[in-house]
């Protein structure tokens, strides 16, 4: 994979993370690499930059890069996914606030303000937790009530027009700036308002035809399986009896096939994709698959937990920082199994 890392960026990565482990953000010149790399421009059309790869692609490359850290997995993905919103501008508006070499979008998926329809476009008020890579964002997005109609519209703001809390004070994925942010009483044109999931052009990538809540949960869940790799690698270096290593390797061995059931589901909303629309039962039955697949992860991932000591509680150790960033991330609602979110019906 050409964009992948190569040894010397991981062992550079592998550096670096340990200095920022316990900040709030990643140091100016990560964030630098990151944008020479293009990796929040994973999708974007080329004509705006970007490199076009495919979901399993991403999911790969987030992968590779938890194995490294999860901070910085998060990150890459959250930005990158930011690229999914193509679409949802104008052409035009959409090559303005894409083109950038150093555009990214942070924001949140959460209902968190109220908008007022007004001549030429919104006045949003409102206030939204978690908006990762806020550290250097140059958009964010996010969803307001519209007064008077109970719409549910998504919104774009530029830096100077919100004001930023640094309030993220998580058990893991410490650096990823994931504050909170505000606006008050904000103009919005019409052209910067959109709703998730409808396109007003075709750029021509198959990810856009994908459900933004099946696409949420092959990004992240591809950071949850990086770690998951990233903490049994770690296990494994540890000295322990060799009944707990043959259970250990049992578990790993379950970790992959956990994977590939995952990445299975993910090739196949793909394939569906490319193919044109997909149907709505055949959307839910693979979320389902991966989501179960990510809880077979999380579950082997507490099963073990014990025969890490308390080199998993200890603050300084590499398998500590994986332990919370597993935490963390499996907190997500995107990862959640069907009976805590939306029903499946078989």
């Amino acid at each position: 994979m050409a964009f992948g890392l190569s040894d010397e960026e991981r062992h550079w990565v592998q550096q670096c993370a340990s200095r920022w482990a316990e900040h709030d953000v990643i140091p100016e010149e990560v964030y630098r690499w990151l944008v020479r790399r293009r990796y929040f421009k994973l999708f974007v059309p080329a004509a705006f930059g970007g490199i076009e790869v495919s979901l399993g692609e991403a999911v790969q490359l987030y992968e590779e890069l938890a194995e490294v850290d999860g901070s910085l997995a998060w990150l890459v993905q959250i930005g990158a996914g930011g690229g999914f919103f193509v679409p949802s501008f104008a052409p035009e508006v959409a090559e303005q606030l894409f083109s950038p070499e150093h555009a990214v979008i942070a924001g949140s998926g959460a209902l968190g303000g109220w908008a007022r329809r007004v001549a030429g476009g919104y006045r949003v008020t409102g206030r939204w937790r978690y908006a990762s890579g806020a550290q250097y964002a140059t958009l964010f997005t996010a969803n307001a009530v519209v007064e008077g109609t109970g719409e549910v519209r998504a919104f774009a703001f530029f830096p100077e027009q919100v004001q930023c809390e640094r309030d993220w004070r998580a058990l893991g994925m410490r650096a990823t700036s994931s504050w909170s942010f505000a606006v008050d009483d904000v103009f919005v044109p019409e052209e910067l308002s959109f709703v998730v999931g409808q396109r007003r052009w075709e750029p021509g990538l198959a990810v856009y035809r994908l459900p933004f809540g099946l696409f949420a949960t092959a990004s992240i869940g591809a950071v949850a399986l990086g770690l998951a790799r990233a903490y049994f690698r770690e296990m494994g270096r540890y000295d322990r009896p060799e009944a707990v290593r043959r259970e250990l390797a049992c578990r790993r061995s379950l970790l992959e096939y956990a994977a590939g059931l995952f990445r299975a589901g993910v090739g196949q909303a793909e394939s569906a994709a490319s193919g044109g629309r997909i149907e709505e039962q055949h959307i839910r039955r693979l979320e389902w698959l991966m989501r179960a697949a990510l809880q077979m992860v999380r579950h082997l991932f507490l099963e073990v937990l014990p025969a890490a000591g308390m080199a998993a509680v200890v603050e300084g150790e590499l398998l500590g920082r994986i332990v919370r960033d597993c935490l963390t991330i499996f907190q997500h609602r995107a990862l959640w199994t069907p009976q805590w979110g939306d029903q499946w019906d078989a």
